[in-house]
């Protein structure tokens, strides 16, 4: 396993996930000001039907990642061009069925939930959301090609221009064009980058050709051996996001659920800072499978505990500037959006905290414990979430879709201790505890908070010097962690090495 690529590759996916997140924060400022709630929620309710789409090429591009990474080992380049040309024209041909086969259905669904004065508008902007998600399948396959060889620097890049690009169409078409402008920019980004990212890919890989045009039988089946296995999974993954807004939006109104998007969003995108660094270590752990199994326990110990310290002190971070965030993204302070920040947070920090074990779950290809976790999710956050819905409102589905999705990676993580025969201490690493410590002051912030659910109590100078205080303490704790320390001066020596190499 090359270690400095590993690292190289973890530092511009946590500069691309925060670059991102900041055009991310401008692009929903603008649509807001621009659109409004409302309509701002079609287009989330919209995305999230569609989003159904996607599932056909989460098993596809997630054995390219792994099988592309086998043959690399192996040094068969022939056998990896190959194997690339059948994912695209297996999942180009899939994807373009579903998305033909969902056009009516998404229409009969969003009749369900969406107001009869917004349907024509929803289901205008259909076609494009359709496409451009069609799009966005294939440059996720063809980047998991350019993963396989480790070369997710490329891809870094790759996603921070499509997200510059996308949020300069929009600025320029949502203006004249209203909500048909967002789906305009969204489908010509995603054409334009299929195609970069097809050209960078050949100047990888010689042997591919100028358009894919080889299927291989026998390397399908090996793909999909793995593949449709995690297709299951990804499906109910996918599921879980549609279900939820779908739910909301029929019992708590298309603001709130705009609402919720926004607060999912902040969430994600923390969590996406921490799982996207993490999910490097797939193509490396593939790797370690065919090269040296014995070092994978020691791996995996040393990425729980820096996704501990980097998880913990962020998510309380997150949940106590939640106010704040509020105030700038909104224009004010919305209860409702604090309280989906307060759930989500819980939700997504023991995700994030199980996110070392479904890694090396997937690089491993142990997927029965995941396969379980996610059907249990799915089956639940819509059970539960309809039934929450109906009786106490918008509010308790997304309670219910939060409990759902902590329970079922707090088993994804049991499994793999029990599995691998890892003590459970390691839940708790012992240089991390004092980061506990210093997020209890976070917490009891932010029930204060909900509890009052006063726009007076949160703009008071008081609350204000407690954040900030809070906020302060968890850095100096992250300040004086001893992981700090080595992550500084690991990054240091590699930087030294290679300023001395040039």
């Amino acid at each position: 396993m090359n270690r400095r690529q590993v690292f190289l590759n973890a530092v511009t996916t946590s500069i691309q996930v925060l670059a991102s997140a900041a055009i991310l924060f401008f692009l929903y400022r603008f649509l807001i000001r621009a659109l409004g709630m409302e309509r701002l929620g079609i287009w989330s309710l919209v995305l999230a039907t569609t989003s159904v789409v996607a599932l056909a090429h989460q098993g596809f591009a997630t054995g390219i990642v792994k099988y592309v990474a086998k043959y690399a080992a192996r040094n068969s380049d022939s056998e990896v061009s190959l194997l690339i040309q059948t994912a695209i024209l297996s999942a180009a041909v899939c994807i373009a069925a579903v998305a033909l086969a969902l056009y009516p259905a998404a229409c009969w669904v969003l009749g369900l939930v969406v107001p009869r004065s917004a349907l024509p508008e929803a289901i205008a902007i259909l076609p494009c959301a359709l496409v451009s998600l069609w799009c966005n399948v294939m440059q996720a396959i063809l980047q998991a090609g350019l993963a396989g060889h480790q070369w997710i620097t490329l891809c870094n890049y790759l996603e921070l221009g499509g997200s510059l690009a996308y949020l300069l169409l929009a600025f320029a078409l949502v203006p004249a064009h209203g909500l048909m402008g967002i789906a305009l920019a969204q489908a010509l980004q995603a054409a334009a980058f299929v195609a970069l990212t097809w050209f960078i890919l050949r100047r990888k890989l010689s042997r591919l050709p100028l358009l894919p045009r080889r299927w291989d039988r026998g390397l399908f089946r090996e793909i999909a051996a793995y593949g449709l296995h995690f297709q299951f999974i990804t499906a109910c993954q996918s599921l879980r996001e549609p279900v939820t807004k779908a739910l909301i939006a029929k019992f708590g109104g298309l603001a709130m659920t705009g609402f919720y998007d926004l607060a999912s969003r902040c969430v994600v995108t923390c969590r996406e800072l921490i799982v996207q660094a993490n999910q490097v270590l797939i193509p490396a752990v593939s790797h370690l499978q065919e090269t040296d199994r014995e070092s994978l326990p020691g791996l995996y110990r040393d990425s729980y505990r820096l996704v501990f310290f980097l998880a913990v002190p962020s998510f309380a971070a997150i949940a106590v500037l939640a106010p704040f965030v509020s105030r700038v993204w909104i224009g004010y302070y919305e209860p409702i959006f604090v309280e989906f920040v307060a759930m989500l947070v819980l939700a997504w920090l023991l995700n994030v905290l199980a996110n070392p074990a479904y890694v090396f779950d997937l690089g491993t290809g142990a997927l029965r414990p995941v396969t379980i976790s996610c059907a249990s999710t799915a089956i639940l956050n819509a059970g539960l979430g309809l039934i929450a819905g109906h009786s106490f409102g918008g509010i308790a589905v997304v309670a219910v879709s939060a409990l759902s999705l902590a329970g079922g990676y707090v088993f994804i993580h049991l499994a793999y201790l029990r599995n691998n025969r890892i003590p459970f201490a390691v839940l708790l690493p012992a240089e991390s505890r004092s980061l506990l410590m210093f997020s209890a002051p976070c917490a009891i912030i932010l029930c204060a908070m909900l509890f009052s659910r006063a726009d007076r109590f949160s703009a008071s100078p008081v609350l204000s010097a407690a954040i900030i205080l809070a906020v302060c303490l968890l850095l100096v704790s992250m300040w004086r962690h001893p992981l700090r320390r080595r992550l500084i001066r690991w990054a240091f020596s590699r930087t030294t090495a290679r300023a001395e190499a040039l």
